[in-house]
């Protein structure tokens, strides 16, 4: 099958409540989806969420770049099988690299999700199946909780009560004793048998890294991600070196390249993996892979405000990790009745249920475009059929 026509919409649905965390201030989502239209009328549909301090990429970059670059490429690809999907991502990779284009790896995630999303409804497959066999059963959930008050936090909280999660990830900043009081205000809450996790978000120091974590190691935490700059590789090694307690790098971690290094520096216990900022699945699961062959474990993150695409992704994905310790895949809760609808419906089905083949979702298209999307630009809302 072959691609028809390519469309793009850049998702803002407005957040119930402010992300705040030592990078950024979010209060809406900042996404771009994207639909493969394939002329047998199977439509793949992608998310791309891109973050400048991680990737270099943000939305309108990467609909630049899949308008110029990518779409001219991806209207000659015939996809009917997983190698056809990996030929054409490894051409659109080739392309970046000979016209020196340094930051695509988002955009390159989301063809990556709509090409498999395509697959799958194509063969008639839950798109997992194409990620490996089922390494679990079951998935580690976790959220972040960022930079609010403790009556804030405390409001969070009693609306998590549903999923009762083990799992939370606390943001922290500049400011030691605003640290301390906020972890404690956590373990206070979840009791002392929670998983509890604190992340800089790269602004700490190495003295702030070092004088922080000696103090927050009485709330018994279990890591601390991205305490430094994200090429600061040699101070994570420092610090593994001085403090017992396992570091996760995120924003340093982007390729398998990155990967590579970290683990051959000794710079880091965990890798967190972000569908999005790694390049898709595919690539995705290259760095687990690897990762597994090193005895290191594996987070799957999630930037903030994804949308249920990447969510499902994220599961299919999740499923097949041995190595995984948390899945921060709780973006939803941020939009208003997000227990109650969503504008992806997901139900759960049989695996061979017809319906649940690609990622197993339907897109509540019309809702998407009229109430929370937008045109990324008049020139890329639609990309007619080209190179046919």
């Amino acid at each position: 099958m072959r691609i028809k026509r390519i469309t793009l919409k850049k998702y803002n649905r407005p957040f119930r409540f402010k992300f705040h965390n030592t990078q950024t201030l979010r209060t809406t989502a900042d996404s771009v989806i994207i639909q493969l239209l394939f002329e047998n009328g199977i439509s793949g549909y992608g998310e791309s969420a891109p973050r400048p301090y991680v990737t270099g990429e943000n939305c309108s970059t990467v609909s630049t770049l899949i308008r110029d670059h990518f779409s001219p490429l991806l209207f000659f690809h015939e996809i009917e099988s997983l190698k056809d999907v990996k030929d054409a991502l490894d051409e659109l990779e080739s392309e970046c690299l000979r016209k020196r284009i340094p930051d695509y790896n988002s955009a390159l995630g989301a063809i990556d999700i709509a090409l498999l999303d395509a697959l799958g409804k194509l063969k008639k497959s839950p798109l997992g199946n194409f990620l490996g066999c089922p390494a679990r059963k079951e998935i580690p959930y976790s959220i972040s909780i960022p930079l609010l008050s403790s009556d804030e936090i405390n409001e969070l909280y009693l609306q998590l009560q549903k999923p009762r999660l083990k799992h939370v990830k606390v943001l922290v900043g500049d400011i030691e004793s605003d640290n301390i009081n906020r972890v404690s205000f956590v373990r206070s809450l979840l009791g002392e048998k929670a998983d509890i996790r604190v992340e800089a978000n790269g602004t700490w120091s190495f003295q702030q890294a070092v004088s922080n974590l000696k103090k927050l190691r009485r709330f018994n935490i279990t890591a601390v991600e991205q305490p430094f700059a994200k090429k600061d590789i040699e101070n994570l090694q420092r610090l593994r070196r001085v403090i017992d307690i396992p570091i996760i790098a995120d924003e340093s971690m982007c390729s398998l390249a990155d990967a590579r290094e970290l683990v051959a520096r000794e710079a880091c216990d965990i890798l967190n993996i972000k569908i999005s900022k790694c390049g898709g699945l595919i690539r995705s699961k290259q760095i687990a892979q690897f990762a597994e062959s090193q005895n290191v474990s594996c987070q799957l993150g999630a930037h903030v405000g994804e949308t249920e695409i990447l969510l499902q992704a994220g599961k299919a994905f999740a499923l097949t990790i041995a190595n995984l310790t948390h899945f921060e895949g709780y973006s939803f809760l941020l939009f208003e009745n997000s227990w109650d609808e969503s504008l992806l419906k997901i139900e759960s089905k049989p695996n061979n249920d017809v319906s649940n083949a690609g990622l197993g979702i339907t897109l509540a298209e019309q809702e998407l475009i009229d109430n929370y999307s937008s045109p990324v630009s008049d020139m890329v809302s639609n990309i007619g059929i080209r190179g046919i």
